[in-house]
């Protein structure tokens, strides 16, 4: 094996700049239209799909695509998630309803086989298989849990961390996963999985293979084209599916400007719409569009504004608490929901969502406190006697990071720079590409603010685990062997020890267990925030001993990030479409409404 790949680089500049070029020198006839732009303002085109083809308008406002893997914290947007959950496999699926059921095309059988120590074996589907033909094996399974556990930024790494040992019988199709603790949250596990023979053979694996598409399919749609100007993701029949194939026979995503979308859904050539509008496009929806054929929906996110608590003056927890006294969180809601009442849900837990409680409190810390920020400055040693606050002759200057191309967040951040520069603290900001941002920057400790919209998991034990749990000098934790029992038809019939997935190299990172800066990967925990009670609290609550509301007070008290909103959207649909939401559908704001689309009736 190779070593992995932790960093994506600074390909996106490189793609944009070679663009640039390209375009300027290239000769151009006169009184051609303008180019189409880019999709976080393009239109909706207007070409009639192929019969038999769904269409649905997604919203480009976000900023265009940086990639399609379900894992990476840079790459969440609604459509790249749609894409995951209607093109990759997965051993569990949640359900409209919010329950969790075994994939049924994919596993056979799973429970719970020991437990001592606690072992959950599955039993593929003999016929489940890529696209390519290759079978789906215990291999993808070890690849996904090592990756999780040595990449940067990533998505609910911490109940892979619980994994001992992964154990391939049977060609690969019978596989037992050893956990070093009990993991009642095992379900979340391996959903969805991905094709870990190309990714370990493809240039840049990890970081880079799934920038601009997913190159196979084990689901009923694979993905056949990506247009990054247009904005537009063209879904066809998986022919090599093994199970009963989708309603609809191709499905169009189309991301543009709310306002186009809703136009083109009005004339008929949208037949669904996902989209988060502005206030303006959030009212016509109202007046056009009948109550029984839409709703709000949450994401399974919130954009939160993640403080360094490892290096920098934000390692001052009196510094943080200033930051959080010095903004004013209903002012930052209304940018990032674009002014639309509904687009957005305070958040009030470090470990849930408001949308598991059906509530809308304030979080229980002072925000928009202009004295108290004061107070809490002085308490780190800072003065003011000009603008801005300083310690020993140094201003406090800090950076703060955000995802470039998308305006909503842009506009956000110039307030938190306001608001910040208010209470004394001067505030420089950095848009960079998300992939950049965060895998780059952020995970690696050398940036002291950034703003960026986090994905989660439905349990809140393993995403407060994965979120603040000390990052790992050995990512590796306890190590992974894949035990392979060769079929009895002669020759060996004991069991062979072969290699993992795992790196060959360890990843370097910041905040080791230790709580001291050290070589250490921040997976899914950005803020480098290690505490040793805290870190207890949520062990117990991820192997079925406690729970993580344990951790919130602590957590608020520490303030390693603070959550500003739970994004909103709206989902609309056709009259054709309307027996989608006759249904109960709490399990949307984790799977997005688009997961069911390929049981959805043929246009």
């Amino acid at each position: 094996m190779g070593p992995v790949t932790t960093t994506r680089g600074n390909r996106v500049r490189l793609i944009l700049f070679v663009l640039a070029a390209v375009l300027l020198t290239a000769c151009t006839p006169p009184n051609l239209p303008a180019p189409i732009a880019p999709t976080g303002g393009s239109s909706v085109s207007s070409t009639p799909p192929a019969p038999g083809t769904l269409v649905v308008g997604l919203d480009g406002t976000a900023g265009s695509i940086t990639g399609f893997n379900p894992y990476a914290i840079a790459d969440y947007s609604p459509a790249a998630q749609a894409v995951a959950s209607l093109v990759l496999p997965s051993a569990f699926v949640m359900a409209p309803d919010g329950s969790i059921g075994t994939a049924a095309d994919v596993v056979d059988w799973v429970a719970v086989t020991s437990l001592e120590p606690f072992t959950v074996t599955y039993l593929l589907d003999r016929k489940a298989s890529w696209s390519d033909g290759t079978p789906i094996t215990a291999e993808d399974f070890s690849y996904l849990r090592d990756q999780l556990l040595a990449q940067p930024g990533t998505v609910g790494s911490a109940g892979y961390r619980l994994i001992s040992a992964i154990r391939s019988r049977d060609a690969g199709k019978t596989v037992e996963v050893e956990f070093s603790q009990p993991f009642p949250q095992w379900r979340t596990l391996f959903s969805p999985l991905l094709p870990s023979h190309l990714l370990k053979d493809s240039p840049g694996g990890w970081s880079s293979a799934l920038d601009s598409d997913l190159p196979l399919s084990a689901n009923r749609y694979r993905m056949s084209s990506y247009d990054a100007v247009t904005g537009q993701i063209t879904l066809a029949r998986n022919d090599k599916y093994w199970a009963t194939p989708p309603g609809p026979a191709a499905v169009v995503l189309r991301l543009g400007r709310p306002s186009d979308l809703l136009a083109a859904f009005n004339r008929g050539d949208v037949q669904a719409l996902w989209f988060a509008p502005d206030a303006r496009t959030a009212q016509d929806l109202l007046d056009q569009v009948p109550a029984d054929r839409r709703t709000t929906v949450a994401t399974p996110s919130s954009i939160q504004l993640v403080l360094n608590t490892q290096r920098g003056p934000t390692a001052d927890r009196s510094v943080r608490t200033a930051i959080a006294a010095g903004l004013n969180l209903d002012q930052l809601s209304a940018e990032l929901t674009a002014g639309w009442p509904d687009g957005g849900r305070p958040v009030a837990s470090q470990v849930a969502l408001p949308v598991e409680d059906a509530t809308d409190s304030s979080p229980p810390i002072v925000t928009d406190d202009a004295a108290a920020a004061a107070d809490d400055l002085a308490a780190a040693g800072y003065t003011r006697n000009g603008l801005y606050v300083a310690r020993q002759g140094e201003v406090l200057r800090l950076t703060l990071g955000y995802p470039s191309g998308q305006p909503r967040m842009a506009a956000a951040a110039r307030q938190i720079r306001d608001q910040l520069g208010a209470v004394g603290i001067e505030v420089d900001l950095l848009p960079d590409a998300a992939p950049d941002l965060i895998e780059n920057t952020v995970a690696t400790g050398d940036l002291d603010l950034a703003l960026v919209n986090l994905p989660r998991g439905p349990q809140d034990d393993a995403a407060a685990a994965t979120a603040f749990g000390c990052p790992r000098t050995d990512p590796r934790g306890l190590g992974s062997v894949v035990t392979t029992t060769p079929r009895a038809s002669g020759g060996t019939t004991g069991p062979t020890t072969v290699p993992t997935t795992e790196p060959t190299t360890e990843p370097t990172g910041e905040a080791g267990a230790d709580g001291a800066d050290g070589a250490a990967v921040r997976t899914g925990n950005l803020s480098g925030y290690c505490q040793a009670g805290t870190q207890q609290k949520l062990t117990d609550a991820l192997t079925g001993s406690g729970s993580a509301a344990a951790a919130d007070p602590a957590l608020w008290a520490q303030l390693p990030v603070l959550p500003v909103v739970q994004p909103q959207a709206v989902f609309a649909v056709s009259p054709a479409l309307q027996p989608v939401l006759d249904t109960t559908h709490p399990g949307w704001s984790w799977t997005g409404p688009l997961a069911g689309l390929a049981s959805w009736p043929s246009p």
